[in-house]
């Protein structure tokens, strides 16, 4: 009877407590660990501080035009928030890893990163940015594009948040110089066909693009049916003999390797948002994809991340958070050209009704993207995108034979 007496007297003693305590929550967990081998704890939002105004810095690797777009947008941040946010140019993007990196531990280095998402993992495996799971909420990754979200994930933490991409497209002719109709190939055999017919009368390269763009590159390899992160010998060899032929000369030769005008090579390959404002009514267009790896589309994505130093952590997800919002996704696509990361903006926004490129890229883009990811341009290592573009462009440039390329990239798969 004693011993019930005493339960009873301890069931109302716990019933007093939570009375008392009606926030307690047991399972809540405030020690904030740093990135280990165990996955990331449950997501933490702290709340932002009304008094964080800045100022910060947002380091951009953006064209020229980009940035003033970009910065029109913040001007409206600024005026909306009283915050002082100030966009940089931070590193271009023909700078190499370690000079990248060394910029990240600066102490005037940018409390916010816009890059490559190839370059996000590195960055947060070398302890230069911040999980933006345990900071401000942004855009749900139930309304990104799901296959981009991999290549920011690491060690159970996400890294950064997906800004736009841009998927590299193909525009051909439709008709050969002699009349008849311009048929695609579709596997390796009929592309050495198509390259042996050409070559007899060839003043320009069959296949077009900038050389010093990795992206082009794996592309070129994608629409030749070889696998883009990891590129044939056979595919490399119809690459070599396209780039024997030499292109038209002129003195300007970043504008050469930046030219994607259709007319001058009978196929063109180039990022989406530099070929959907010129003239397509004449050619044929599409993703720049051949049939061997069509679920691994090659695409160049670019994110937003948090800098590790950073005092104002959440006055920068704020920002953050402000420019992945649908709104200012849809306005930023239609300034600069590149896609949304937002699925919904794919089919629910004013860009549906466009009936060329948009629906020939962004699109399918868009559907392949929701359920597979894009092909990873690194040779296997998280620090290889400069490397695979280095090694391209002396693959192409005849400073390097195949062989070497291949044995190369082996070496680096191998780190």
């Amino acid at each position: 009877m004693k011993r019930k007496k005493y339960w009873f007297l301890f069931a109302i003693l716990l019933l007093s407590l939570s009375s008392l305590s009606p926030s307690f929550d047991f399972t809540h967990n405030t020690r904030r660990e740093p990135p280990g081998d165990d996955p990331v704890p449950p997501q933490q939002r702290p709340e932002i501080p009304e008094s964080d105004l800045g100022p910060i810095k947002v380091g951009v690797q953006l064209e020229p035009d980009q940035i003033v777009a970009l910065s029109k947008l913040n001007e409206h941040f600024m005026d909306e928030t009283g915050a002082r946010v100030e966009i940089i140019p931070f590193a271009s993007e023909t700078q190499d890893k370690d000079s990248f990196l060394l910029h990240m531990t600066l102490g005037d280095g940018p409390d916010i990163l816009l890059t490559d998402s190839h370059y996000i993992k590195a960055l947060a495996m070398n302890g230069y940015l911040m999980p933006v799971d345990s900071s401000q909420s942004v855009v749900t990754g139930g309304e990104i594009i799901n296959g981009l979200l991999s290549p920011l994930q690491w060690n159970g933490y996400q890294w950064g948040v997906p800004f736009d991409m841009d998927p590299y497209v193909m525009v051909r002719e439709q008709k050969h110089k002699d009349g008849s109709a311009f048929e695609m190939p579709i596997d390796h055999a009929s592309w050495l066909d198509l390259f042996e017919a050409y070559e007899d009368e060839a003043q320009t390269p069959l296949i077009s693009f900038d050389l010093h763009d990795p992206y082009a590159f794996g592309a070129a390899v994608h629409l030749l049916e070889g696998n883009p992160s990891l590129p044939e010998e056979e595919v490399l060899d119809l690459l070599l003999r396209n780039a024997e032929v030499s292109a038209p000369e002129t003195d300007d030769a970043e504008q050469q390797s930046k030219d994607v005008n259709p007319g001058k090579s009978p196929i063109v390959i180039g990022p989406y948002s530099r070929i959907e404002a010129k003239d397509l009514s004449d050619s044929s267009y599409g993703l720049a994809t051949g049939q061997a790896h069509l679920n691994t589309p090659v695409v160049r994505t670019r994110s937003l991340a948090v800098s590790a130093h950073t005092e104002s952590s959440a006055l920068a997800m704020k920002w953050i958070a402000y420019m992945t919002s649908k709104e200012i996704e849809q306005q930023w696509s239609q300034s600069v050209g590149t896609l949304p990361v937002i699925s919904e903006l794919f089919v629910n926004s004013s860009m549906i009704g466009d009936t060329g490129l948009w629906q020939a890229a962004a699109l399918p883009i868009q559907l392949l993207l929701t359920r597979n990811e894009a092909a990873v341009l690194e040779f296997g290592n998280t620090e290889g995108l400069t490397t695979y573009k280095n090694f391209a462009t002396r693959l192409l440039e005849g400073r390097i034979t195949k062989e070497e390329y291949m044995e190369l990239y082996r070496i680096e798969e191998a780190k």
